[in-house]
């Protein structure tokens, strides 16, 4: 299982037009991509937090650790839905509309830039600086589209906006989650 990850995270990051062919003809369901992609990174992503806090802090404050794990985890997974179902219901891409398999695939995969990069920058904090490379979602985004043959007029904003989906749920999730964990007893 953790080599086909390997694998389809190597060709996203390289040859996206490439795995956006296969993605394509492949019949996962919404399950599949979630268990097989998705829930991995998150949870990579998620205990790189959990063990960059530790390894960052003088103190070894295993509460704070694991509510920003679990705030990261939370925000990653719900901003997932979230953008997939934003996509569903209000944008105007037929193919997307028709099937929600591919709908998924089109966020869940295009997400991986967010991943990776949280996890570099929670283990080694100093790389904050290529967190700027998440906008590699949007060529992502734009070559799965491509393989779509959504029409190149509509494509270009059609990427943006998803781009933006991707980019701002999770971290705006995150931020309220925090915000609301001051008030909880």
């Amino acid at each position: 299982m953790y080599k086909n990850l390997f694998n389809r995270v190597k060709d996203l990051l390289f040859k996206p037009a490439k795995a956006w062919e296969g993605i394509v003809a492949e019949q996962n369901s919404i399950n599949d991509v979630l268990m097989t992609f998705s829930l991995p990174l998150i949870g990579a992503y998620s205990l790189s937090i959990f063990l960059g806090y530790l390894l960052g802090h003088q103190e070894l404050d295993f509460t704070i650790a694991t509510k920003l794990a679990a705030f990261t985890f939370s925000a990653c997974f719900l901003g997932l839905y979230l953008a997939y179902f934003i996509l569903i219901k209000v944008m105007p891409i037929t193919v997307l509309k028709e099937d929600k398999g591919l709908a998924f695939k089109i966020i869940a995969y295009s997400s991986l830039p967010i991943y990776l990069l949280g996890i570099i920058t929670a283990l080694i904090p100093q790389t904050i600086f290529f967190f700027f490379l998440v906008i590699y979602a949007g060529y992502i985004i734009w070559e799965g589209l491509k393989i779509l043959n959504v029409e190149s007029e509509n494509r270009g904003w059609q990427t943006a906006v998803l781009t933006i989906m991707v980019l701002v749920l999770p971290y705006v999730l995150h931020k309220l989650l925090i915000y609301l964990s001051r008030f909880a007893l």
